[in-house]
Order: structure tokens, then sequence, then C-alpha cells
């Protein structure tokens, strides 16, 4: 599966350079509706999920990725103002969600945790994967991570491209102002060919395209032998 990551240019060289993602939390996402994606209506079940919440803040991390880098608005928002750079990457032997967008808030999911009982797997997914129908736009699907697993650097969590992420693109936005000669310095060869690439508001739809009147830089895999 091809995932992208839309970030700032300086982000992007630090993420390439050091083969990793930073992680997440809930408390940094820009959503406040994030893990409020189920309807809690019993006031016992509402103080069980606030203590499950504040749980899940402190011990789940996650990369938020889409499924498309063509969205202008994700450029936007995510990309810098199309200043910024989107990295493509494979997914191999890990597990990815797919973000389900509602009209209303899910109901009857959480009514039974304020009786003692615990969330199963899929209703944990749920809530975690959840938003308003009006973030359909980002095409998202999360990466998730134990935090309490991880030991944190300054601070934050990362996620290693290594085992699972296997990185095949990297494209530069419209306006941003480095060349790809300059972002292939920064990519370290690996087990797959990466291809980077500039990017152009399009001529005759509301799309973000390749630029195809400038070259495309390659970076061969290494040789295993």
């Amino acid at each position: 599966m091809r995932l992208y990551y839309l970030t700032e240019l300086k982000w992007a060289e630090k993420i390439l350079r050091e083969e990793r993602f930073k992680l997440s939390t809930i408390a940094e996402l820009n959503d406040p509706f994030e893990l409020l994606g189920a309807a809690v209506g019993e006031r016992t079940a509402r103080r069980a999920y606030q203590m499950l919440h504040s749980h899940w803040r402190q011990s789940i991390g996650m990369l938020c990725t889409s499924r498309s880098w063509e969205s202008p608005v994700m450029w936007a928002h995510y990309g810098n103002k199309h200043q910024g750079v989107c990295i493509g990457f494979d997914l191999d032997g890990a597990d990815a969600y797919e973000v389900t967008y509602k009209e209303d808030r899910i109901t009857g999911l959480l009514e039974h945790i304020g009786h003692g009982k615990k969330l199963l797997e899929e209703q944990m997914h749920a809530i975690l994967t959840t938003k308003f129908k009006d973030w359909s736009y980002e095409r998202e699907w999360r990466l998730f991570a134990r935090l309490d697993q991880r030991a944190p650097e300054d601070g934050k969590y990362y996620l290693n491209f290594e085992p699972h992420i296997k990185l095949r693109e990297v494209i530069l936005g419209a306006r941003c102002n480095a060349s790809v000669q300059t972002i292939a310095e920064a990519v370290k060869p690996t087990g797959t060919r990466v291809e980077i690439f500039k990017a152009r508001a399009a001529f005759d739809s509301f799309r973000i395209v390749r630029q195809n009147n400038l070259s495309s830089v390659f970076i061969e895999p290494r040789n295993e032998a």
C-alpha cells in the first residue's frame, strides 16, 4: 500500500536523513474531536471513557498519512502552503487503518464501558479512526504505535523506516524552493528505488500533478551483495 506524508521542507529533510517519522500524540492532533467519534450518553460511561481517553493520550502515538498526494487542500494545510514536501512510502508487514468519515458520532458503542466491561479491539479501532465528514478530503490512513514501548528523545517519539516503511517517492511542492538534487542528498540508498520529483498545479483541473518538464532524480537500491 502506498501512503503519503506531507510536511514542511525542514522536517522532510530531517525525516529523510534520520530515516524515521516523528509520531504524533493525541494531544498534538488538530481535531478537538479526536477519540470522540463515539457518543457517550450515560454518565457512568462518560466517566469511564474520560479515564480511557486520558490513558490513550499518554500511551498511543500515531502517524497520520493520506492515500493521495494530489489534493491542493492537503498541500495548503500540511505542506506549508505548497512550499513543503510529500514523502511517499510502501508499507510492508505492518497495519494501517483507514479513517471513516461520518455525519454524526457513533451511538451505542461505548455505553457498556460504564458497567465494567472492556472495549473490544474492533471498538477501539473504530474510536481511533472515526472523524467528522468534513475531514474526508484528507483520505487519511493511520499507523499506531505504543509509546510505552519506546524511549522518548527530548520528549518526542519516533517510528523508524525499518523494517516496515519502504521509501519510494519524494515530491517537492509547487512552491518549494529546494531542488530535486538538494533533496536527493538527504536520501540514503535503501532496498528500493526512490524517485524525487517536482509537483505543480494542473492546467485543466483543481489537482496537483507532476511537473514533467523537470527531470526526476532516482536513488537506486543499494547493492546487498
